[in-house]
């Protein structure tokens, strides 16, 4: 208010005083209620939230709302202060606000305060003014304004705020870390702070994933500081049966049946729920499984083996180094070889490079990124074998032969081996120990390589391109792989009897000597046998049906089967001497014709005439 010159007249300074007083008042009461009542909405929606955490997980928008409307409460202070502070700061706004409750003394109090502030009323007449305040300021001086304020509710809202206050106190005492996490909750309903549970679980995957069409155990941890551990606890796979679990060693183990089709698994342990997706899903399945090894260093093999194992068995050369790779028909997240842990790639794991020695097992386990494991381990037998010897195989080679010095002998030799033949050939030795210098040497057949698991040779043998002497020897061929110090592996001993020109005609002539004289004994013997047939045949139809009779007979036919054995035996023992005599150019060409059209005549009896005889008698 404006002063007043001192010529002017003004209201008492104890009524102004009083006036004063009242407005004191007046601000105090209304801004400790505004401030109560802020208070009251603050913590009225904190405990809002606090008891709806105990119960569910409050959404973010009840949050929200429960938010709002105690940030709404919190206008009442500024609203106190435009209303009650701003609105009644003047003594004729206070005289107004003391109209409603003393209306008379109000009245005339707006009324002395006008003439007070209007120099025209006091310039007219002095002595009236001044009585009229006079009047008023003695009757307003014994009034008591205190019960002016309108509708006071300080103390309903001051007790209301502090018993709030106290249980929010008393919360922050005994459960700290709710009372905590409800205050974070409420002041921020846009964050994403977990809501507190007595039963603290351990955090659950975002997506539960379980063997498809299998029954599983399903466990949920408690954390170790979780101030309830309630009992039991139970959980829901859609709308079948619940599924409950006792408390045991910090957990609960739920036995649930198998699933089939995605559903959602409802959780409830003490104040603590949740709902997780459950996504039934086939377990991972080894798709490939292959060994790369690395075979020993004298096999001089540059690059490894690689083979495909997934029978389960692996067998490799002692001393190799073998690394396996798991293929797995989903991405893994784990993997391990008898406990040792790998780390995957995508779908596959590799094994870190491991000796192959005496047999042994590996289990290989995986899983996938969803968690499941594989039905069961996969056992691999991995066995380390000796490295074989080379086998090697003559063809068309003769055991034994009579052999001129200038006969080329053809054949085929394969020499075999597991990781690869070093060379084929072929030696000699002489076997007439009485001669002043034996026969005794070897060459080379063919050269293989570390990659040569077959090694097949058109071979050829001559003793005179050997500078072998004519003499007795025994030949074999020879096979040798990159074993370190083992010996060789040789074919069966084939005997030659090698003999100069001169001395193959003497063999040849006296070979066929004695098989003209072998053919002699044959004739003789089919013409007795030719006989007997003869008189067989003169016999009465009576008497050949006698048993003596049909005995001879039977003996008859044996004796001419037996002796044509004897000339086809004959026959192809005269054409390998008569193959022998063609060689020797030694032998004349008149000597070859005569033996050969006699052993024209003897095949013909042998091929012919004798197996019908037989057949006849039979």
């Amino acid at each position: 208010m404006i002063a007043s010159p001192s010529s002017r007249l003004d209201i008492p300074d104890s009524l102004r005083q009083k006036i004063l007083a009242f407005r004191r008042r007046l601000w105090i009461i209304k801004l400790v209620e505004a401030a109560a009542g802020a208070v009251i909405g603050v913590l009225a929606g904190y405990l809002l939230t606090y008891l709806l955490d105990r119960a569910i997980d409050t959404p973010r928008m009840v949050r929200w709302g429960i938010f709002a409307a105690s940030i709404l409460t919190c206008t009442l202070i500024p609203l106190a202060l435009e209303k009650w502070v701003w609105r009644r700061r003047r003594l004729d706004q206070l005289a107004r606000l003391l109209s409603h409750k003393h209306p008379s003394v109000g009245d005339q109090l707006l009324g002395i305060i006008e003439l007070a502030d209007s120099a025209s009323e006091q310039a007219r007449s002095p002595a009236l003014v001044r009585a009229a305040i006079q009047q008023v300021s003695e009757v307003a001086e014994r009034r008591d304004f205190r019960d002016a304020v309108p509708k006071p509710q300080h103390k309903q809202r001051t007790w209301a705020a502090g018993l709030l206050t106290v249980s929010v106190l008393s919360l922050l005492v005994v459960t700290a870390a709710a009372a905590r996490n409800a205050w974070a909750r409420f002041l921020t309903p846009w964050s994403d702070t977990p809501r507190y549970t007595f039963a603290a679980v351990k955090p659950l995957p975002e997506k539960l994933v379980i063997p498809h069409g299998e029954a599983v155990q399903v466990p949920v941890h408690l954390q170790p500081e979780s101030e309830w551990r309630p009992a039991e606890a139970e959980v829901q796979v859609g709308r079948q049966a619940a599924v409950r679990a006792k408390l045991a060693e910090g957990g609960y183990a739920f036995e649930l049946p198998a699933q089939i089709a995605p559903s959602t698994l409802a959780l409830r342990v003490g104040d603590y729920s949740a709902d997780v997706p459950l996504e039934p899903m086939h377990r991972p399945e080894l798709t490939g499984l292959s060994a790369e090894i690395q075979l020993p260093q004298y096999l001089e093999r540059s690059q490894p083996v690689t083979r495909d194992i997934r029978g389960g068995a692996l067998t490799a050369v002692r001393g190799s180094t073998a690394k396996f790779t798991v293929e797995a028909s989903r991405e893994l997240a784990a993997a391990s070889v008898n406990g040792e842990k790998l780390a995957p790639q995508g779908t596959e794991f590799t094994t870190s490079p491991l000796p192959v020695e005496d047999e042994r097992t590996l289990q290989l386990e995986w899983t996938d990124a969803y968690g499941l494991s594989g039905q069961e381990p996969f056992e691999l037998t991995v066995t380390g074998a000796d490295d074989e010897p080379p086998a090697v195989i003559c063809e068309n080679l003769p055991r034994q032969r009579v052999l001129l010095d200038s006969e080329v002998l053809t054949f085929t030799v394969r020499g075999r081996d597991d990781f690869g033949v070093k060379r084929v050939g072929i030696e000699w030795e002489g076997l007439d120990k009485s001669l002043a210098s034996p026969a005794k040497g070897e060459t080379m057949l063919g050269a293989g390589n570390p990659e040569a698991e077959l090694l097949e040779l058109a071979a050829t043998f001559s003793a005179r391109s050997q500078d072998i002497e004519p003499q007795p020897i025994a030949v074999r061929v020879f096979a040798e792989d990159y074993l370190p110090g083992r010996e060789r592996t040789y074919s069966p001993v084939c005997v030659f009897d090698v003999l100069n020109a001169e001395e193959h005609a003497i063999w040849v002539t006296a070979m066929l000597s004695r098989w003209q004289r072998m053919s002699l004994d044959v004739r003789d013997r089919e013409l007795q046998l030719h006989e007997t047939n003869k008189a067989l045949r003169d016999m009465p139809q009576e008497e050949l049906d006698q048993p003596d009779t049909r005995r001879k007979i039977e003996q008859q036919a044996a004796a001419e089967r037996a002796n044509g054995r004897r000339l086809s035996g004959l026959v192809n023992a005269g054409e390998d001497l008569l193959q022998q005599a063609m060689r020797n150019p030694e032998i004349g060409v008149g000597h070859l014709e005569k033996w050969a059209e006699m052993m024209q005549v003897l095949k013909d009896i042998s091929g012919n005439r004798m197996p019908s005889v037989a057949d006849l008698l039979k």
